[in-house]
């Protein structure tokens, strides 16, 4: 199977941040008091959102 870069091949910046933005939750909220779904994640939405930006910034400069 051939993996594909995210970020090189995405033609939808905000989706790509969005989608690691959810990656990034359903990562850390298992076993938390506060284990919701993404759709329900209320305000945690725009920290993680904030730092899939960040991460999207990073790895745009380093190219």
């Amino acid at each position: 199977m051939t993996h594909r870069c995210r970020l090189c091949t995405t033609n939808d910046r905000h989706g790509l941040i969005e989608r690691t933005a959810e990656d990034m939750w359903e990562t850390r909220r298992h076993g938390t008091l506060d284990d919701w779904r993404w759709e329900k994640a209320g305000k945690w939405q725009q920290v993680y959102r904030e730092l899939a930006t960040a991460a999207v910034d990073s790895m745009e400069r380093a190219q």
